[in-house]
């Protein structure tokens, strides 16, 4: 099996380098995480590249659902090309593949020797923003990165939720270079039914019906966020802005399947605020799936002891309505000091094999 070397070589070299990828039209991101937890995940991590500390970096992966992405792509691969063979060779096949290839110990060596060729240590990374994978399976995470030569390197990140917990997920990545999705991602003019919906909603603030486009959301975004805090949110839009007496949707753009990314700005009668709207296809009908008009809120230091929860919806939301992957700071942010590795989640049932995790 030292053959195939080569085929987990070329996956790591577009997921264990962990470099952005290179599209005309990247997704939507924003700095809003998809959860806090989320976001605490990226933040311990991205220290640990940093300070060169690759083992407790690799207790962040998902390398159990890394190695099963690899297997599914190596079986598919050899049974398009060899159609005749049958359930039990490939069964063998993929014992072979998990107890050498696909050995976890040894994925665990490649993935450091990778960490290595990037050169992740002494860099100073910085998130700049996260958004939906195109397939809807996780997330992405778009990080600006700069060596201690002040040479920009951008790197993208693949995120997942396994249970309650978050973990880095190279093959998010992988699959969103395999499939080209990207560079599909072109700016679409609204769908009719989007443009009606959009004006609805802010027409409900102009007439300070405010219950009534909070109505307007989904099941689901009514459900993770409740009235009173959309409430909060939109008095300090107009605290900000006034009244909204116009908006205009300066970009459309496909961010998954059946989902558009709207950047939506809005005049109020004392300034304007760019905002973004996301829309989900269910059915024949285009549904508000989420709407975020939130400011960067200053980042919190954080408190000794244990951690307390968050009060909801405090986000570090600043929309970007450009159809650029957000740049890096042009001064190198400063190095942020390692944080302990978390210890490994409980996972889902390993890929047949003697030696699965």
């Amino acid at each position: 099996m030292k053959k195939s070397t080569s085929w987990i070589a070329a996956f790591l070299i577009l997921t264990g380098g962990f470099s952005a990828l290179r599209a005309e039209a990247p997704p939507l991101f924003a700095p809003e995480p998809p959860e806090p937890a989320a976001a605490a995940l990226v933040e311990a991590y991205l220290p640990l590249l940093a300070a060169g500390q690759y083992e407790p970096a690799l207790q962040l992966v998902d390398l159990r659902g890394m190695r099963q992405y690899l297997l599914d792509r190596r079986l598919s691969d050899l049974q398009r090309k060899n159609p005749e063979l049958t359930e039990q060779e490939l069964q063998d096949v993929s014992v072979q593949l998990q107890v050498n290839d696909l050995n976890p110990e040894r994925l665990k060596l490649i993935l450091a020797d990778m960490y290595k060729a990037a050169a992740y240590e002494g860099m100073a990374l910085t998130v700049a923003g996260y958004a939906p994978a195109p397939d809807g399976n996780g997330y992405l995470v778009s990080v600006a990165g700069r060596t201690p030569d002040g040479q920009e390197k951008p790197v993208l990140l693949g995120l997942k939720k396994l249970g309650e917990e978050w973990r880095v997920a190279p093959e998010i990545v992988e699959e969103l270079g395999r499939k080209s999705v990207i560079a599909a991602a072109q700016p679409v003019p609204p769908p009719p039914p989007v443009a009606a919906a959009v004006d609805a909603y802010w027409k409900r603030w102009q007439a300070g019906e405010l219950d009534e486009a909070y109505a307007l959301h989904s099941a689901d975004y009514r459900e993770n966020v409740p009235l009173l805090a959309f409430l909060q949110q939109a008095q300090e839009l107009i605290a900000e802005i006034g009244p909204p007496t116009a908006w205009n949707i300066v970009q459309c753009r496909p961010i998954g399947p059946a989902t558009l990314g709207l950047g939506v700005e809005v005049q109020g009668s004392a300034g304007a605020r760019p905002t973004i709207m996301i829309f989900r296809k269910q059915g024949e009908t285009w549904v508000l799936a989420n709407s975020q008009f939130r400011m960067p809120v200053p980042a919190a230091p954080p408190a000794a002891g244990p951690t307390e929860p968050k009060r909801p919806f405090q986000t570090d939301l600043k929309p970007d309505l450009k159809p650029a992957v957000p740049a890096a700071s042009s001064a190198p942010a400063a190095e942020p000091s390692p944080a302990p590795a978390q210890p490994a989640p409980a996972q889902p049932a390993a890929p047949l094999g003697p030696d699965a995790p």
